[in-house]
């Protein structure tokens, strides 16, 4: 049975609306995640053929974009590793919390109320510089001391969407699919890539 029929680029993961007669906007990020994560494509081998992509959007990314990022990495991927078509055996787009309170306190820079404090005619002092003043570095300056508790009581993370998918890639007209419960969607790598390139520009 042939596998490689005629498929919609995006089918449930949903596609990228183009609005005629709006500005167009900076297009979203698309990038290989760093070595901690974050904003990105990551690819990770599961079994023989078998990898979980997936792609985590940054706070202005909405779920769409993010499902056709991942959906973009898969075909890429499949296409470095030298075969034609990817399966997507399973499939997630939710929305995650991202940092921590600790990410406050990790910031450079004086805190909001640090401002210029002057001693005396002709005087120029940083508040920053000197822990006699509030909200200095030992009570709250970023970079110098304590983060104010009113500030990691009010902080909130980050929410942001991520799609999952788990590919089976191949080559030829052939393929199997252990332990799938239905049949899985199939996209042509090369096919695939190119429209979803062609959308978000």
């Amino acid at each position: 049975m042939k596998l490689l029929a005629k498929l919609a680029v995006v089918l449930a993961l949903g596609t990228v609306a183009v609005v005629p007669g709006v500005v167009a906007a900076k297009p979203p990020v698309y990038k290989a995640a760093g070595p901690n994560g974050g904003l990105g494509y990551t690819n990770t081998k599961v079994e023989e053929n078998r990898y979980v992509i997936t792609y985590t959007g940054d706070a202005r990314m909405k779920a769409d974009v993010v499902a056709n990022y991942a959906l973009l990495r898969a075909a890429e991927f499949t296409t470095e590793a030298g075969h034609e078509w990817f399966a997507v055996l399973t499939t997630s787009v939710k929305e995650i919390e991202v940092g921590s309170a600790e990410d406050v306190a990790s910031r450079t820079g004086a805190f909001i109320g640090n401002v210029t404090a002057s001693s005396g005619a002709g005087s120029n002092q940083s508040a920053g510089s000197d822990s006699s003043i509030p909200m200095g570095p030992s009570t709250g300056g970023f970079g110098g001391g304590d983060v104010p508790p009113a500030v990691l009581e009010r902080w909130k993370p980050r929410k942001v969407s991520q799609a999952v998918l788990l590919i089976q890639v191949g080559s030829g007209d052939q393929a199997s699919f252990p332990g799938a419960t239905k049949q899985p969607e199939i996209f042509e790598a090369k096919k695939t890539a190119e429209e979803i390139r062609a959308s978000v520009k």
